[in-house]
């Protein structure tokens, strides 16, 4: 099987594919699986609702949906009476039906905090013994929200009950859902983006194919890759309502309305609502955002207003340079040849600059060091710029240098902390006895000889002379 290229996911249209109607057993008729299956239904798919709990099933077969949604108990009814949707206590009778199965079952908490996983490995055994006698491959869809490396221990599963092969009996695919309750069938019909996670670009397109009738581009990309991305997209959003509220809290204290400046502030699609800094990489730096985290923290201490996750904010920053840190620890090379200084590419500003305080970590801890950053020059520093630097590194001159020649050839470890113009030639010039730690990804793909390690990713590398 060769998986598709997570590095370059697609941005296309399932609607390139050709429509062909299927018939669907769609496991779990909860919340996801019953607004899945009416939607499925109404795009012309022929769907089979599998469920243990009788009530469900009698319940849809009347054409009704055990809960309240707007719109979906009328679309069910429509279904229903259109033959395109049904359902059965019957997994065996619904796969030996089925083009694919589409697993919507629940994946709540355990008391460790990890998802229960148990119905999810049920589905995917009932799946496997219906594989035993039916013809074909068959496409297995995991719609319900798992962790990485999920699909691969389903993989294992479906292959020992059904003693089938995966890329040739089966494929198990990841096809995450985002919907809101009271809006989901809004939600199904104009999504962000579909994502669709699979080892093989065929299997991919089969599944893409379900959602021509969905205005939304598509990505097709790693199952792992697609895993992460349901709870990426959660997470961030519980992130963004306590920063939300965080804020409101300053504002009463200070007498001021949160939402007038909220407003104000989702103005702002530059940075504040864009992909600027939602990109995985090295620590923040520079004169403003740690200065202005302190102020605030500051403010609501005197007053006595706790901001819990703003509070965390910069020890989660320091961690990412103690990350770091341990990276190049583990690579037990004593010469490190770090490439970047200051906290941005385009100046020479080292205030609080994460790059110096890991300069400072690797002294402490006895590397041998040697930096080069054109931009800095450190006769030209002057004020709090030359202060923090020599109350963390006073003897950084003697480190500095501006030949990248001979530090290419001394270093063992190559880090690189700032996308400098000169980074292609850190990495076609590195030998293959050579570690790279980018702490920045400079690249969507790498070419390099030398040993390569991301610091929040792994990506594939070619040999720069393959």
């Amino acid at each position: 099987m060769t998986p598709p290229d997570s590095s370059a996911a697609t941005n296309s249209s399932p609607a390139d594919e050709p429509f062909v109607p299927r018939t669907i057993a769609l496991f779990g008729l909860g919340y996801v699986g019953c607004v899945s299956a009416c939607a499925l239904s109404e795009a012309g798919h022929r769907v089979i609702g599998v469920e243990v709990v009788p009530a469900k099933v009698a319940s849809i077969n009347r054409g009704e949906v055990p809960f309240l949604e707007p719109g979906l108990p009328e679309l069910a009814r429509q279904m229903v009476a259109a033959g395109r949707l049904s359902a059965t206590d019957d997994a065996a009778a619904a796969v030996a039906e089925a083009d694919l199965s589409l697993i919507c079952v629940g994946t709540p908490s355990s008391d460790t905090g990890l998802p229960n996983f148990d119905h999810l490995y049920r589905v995917c055994e009932s799946i496997g013994y219906a594989l035993h006698k039916k013809k074909g491959s068959h496409d297995i869809v995991i719609r319900s929200t798992v962790l990485p490396g999920t699909a691969e221990d389903c993989t294992s599963l479906v292959e020992q009950v059904s003693g089938r092969i995966a890329g040739e009996g089966f494929h198990l695919i990841i096809n995450p859902e985002f919907l809101r309750e009271g809006t989901a069938l809004a939600d199904y019909r104009n999504p962000p983006f579909t994502v669709v996670g699979a080892d093989d670009v065929t299997a991919a397109r089969r599944i893409a194919a379900l959602y021509t009738n969905v205005e939304a581009p598509c990505f097709v990309t790693g199952r792992r890759e697609a895993e992460l991305v349901k709870y990426s997209c959660n997470l961030f959003h519980a992130v963004k309502v306590v920063f939300a509220n965080e804020i409101g809290r300053i504002a009463k204290i200070a007498g001021i309305d949160s939402h007038a400046v909220m407003e104000i502030f989702c103005h702002d699609d530059k940075l504040n609502l864009s992909r600027y800094y939602l990109k995985p990489g090295f620590a923040y730096g520079g004169s403003c955002l740690p200065k202005d985290l302190r102020a605030i923290l500051g403010f609501s201490r005197e007053r006595h207003v706790l901001l819990p996750m703003l509070e965390h904010v910069a020890a989660s920053n320091r961690e990412q340079i103690e990350n770091a840190f341990r990276m190049i620890e583990h690579q037990e090379q004593r010469k490190v040849g770090l490439i970047g200084f200051s906290f941005k590419p385009t100046t020479d500003d080292l205030r609080e600059s994460p790059l110096v305080i890991l300069a400072e970590m690797l002294i402490g801890k006895g590397y041998d060091l040697k930096i080069y950053d054109p931009q800095v020059v450190i006769s030209n520093l002057l004020g709090a710029n030359r202060g923090f630097l020599e109350k963390h590194l006073p003897h950084a001159a003697k480190l500095i240098t501006d030949q990248l020649d001979d530090l290419l050839d001394w270093a063992e470890c190559l880090v690189i902390g700032s996308p400098l113009p000169d980074v292609a030639k850190v990495l076609s010039q590195a030998r293959d006895e050579q570690t790279i730690i980018d702490l920045v990804r400079v690249a969507p793909k790498v070419r390099t000889k030398a040993r390569y390690h991301g610091l929040g990713w792994e990506i594939a590398t070619a040999d720069a002379e393959g």
